[in-house]
């Protein structure tokens, strides 16, 4: 940001030009589109010590921060979103926030995001320089894009705090440090408080989303992390904590699945490729070999040892 932070009241803008100009200036360079016939929007923002609390009002649309913009301006800071009105979708690192009004969640501007906004919405923007979040809440890069409901629990109490600093009624004055202090604090215990699930949990939830898409053969060990919510290194070792990898337990439970469809009597005229494709193996060789490596004996001889027997 060229002055951070800043008093920003942008008035109505009604134009995308003006008001990517507007978001450029209150927060980080971001390409808009507008969703609908109409557009207007207005961002609301004061500084608060090192901080900045922002209010942004507009129509639907979708706003994403591409790999060109942060490069052409680098932000350094994570931008805390409560939704006021409406809803929306924060997607960053393979995850996605879906919010309603007192929910919250966070986002890096140092790597690409997108959100959707599917109505009109208002959304309070807390902007932290990275210097000052980290230290205090070093797991914030596994947080980013997990919706933090604002209905109980911590994520109740930061939410209220967040409302408490609205920008369009709230003037901090010497209290600001202060504030500043409390509001890092808060959301340092708020993010400590999105406890891990237990792993048995994770990888379970894991096994389940691989056995109901075994059929897909896209399906993919970070697909599969973004689905059960937590990072594709963190899956991967809990994964090796039982002895196993994420694309071992695809590869042998699509075999399973194949061997109980080449043992299946009503199945004995479908052709074997035809059988492995159903749950993803494609590449009929490729099949034969990894089937006869773990079974010790190809599709066919499978099946037929078992029609003989």
């Amino acid at each position: 940001m060229g002055a951070f932070p800043m008093t920003l009241d942008a008035g109505a803008a009604t134009s995308l030009e003006s008001w990517c100009d507007v978001l450029a200036s209150a927060f980080v360079p971001l390409d808009v589109v507008s969703v609908g016939n109409r557009f207007h929007g207005r961002v609301h923002a004061r500084p608060m010590a090192d901080l900045q609390v922002s209010v942004v009002s507009s129509t639907r649309q979708v706003t994403r921060r591409t790999r060109g913009l942060i490069r052409r301006r680098a932000g350094d800071l994570y931008k805390v979103g409560l939704q006021l009105r409406g809803h929306g979708v924060v997607q960053q690192d393979g995850r996605t926030a879906r919010l309603a009004p007192g929910d919250l969640t966070v986002y890096d501007t140092n790597r690409p995001y997108e959100l959707v906004f599917d109505d009109d919405f208002e959304m309070l923007v807390l902007l932290v320089p990275r210097r000052r979040l980290k230290p205090r809440a070093p797991r914030v890069d596994d947080l980013t894009a997990v919706t933090i409901p604002g209905s109980a629990g911590s994520g109740a109490l930061t939410s209220a705090l967040l409302r408490g600093l609205d920008p369009r009624v709230a003037q901090p004055g010497p209290e600001a440090g202060f504030l500043s202090d409390a509001a890092v604090d808060m959301l340092a215990a708020c993010f400590a408080a999105q406890a891990e699930p237990p792993a048995d949990t994770v990888v379970t939830a894991a096994q389940r989303y691989i056995d109901e898409h075994l059929s897909d053969p896209a399906l993919s060990p970070s697909e599969v992390a973004a689905a059960v919510h937590v990072s594709l290194r963190q899956l991967q070792k809990l994964f090796e904590r039982r002895g196993a990898t994420i694309t071992g337990w695809i590869r042998d439970r699509r075999l399973e699945r194949c061997w109980h469809d080449l043992a299946d009597p009503a199945l004995a005229t479908r052709p074997v490729a035809a059988i492995a494709a159903s749950w993803g193996l494609v590449d009929a060789a490729q099949f034969s070999r990894t089937f006869r490596a773990k079974y010790g004996r190809t599709p066919r001889e499978h099946r037929a040892q078992l029609v003989a027997g």
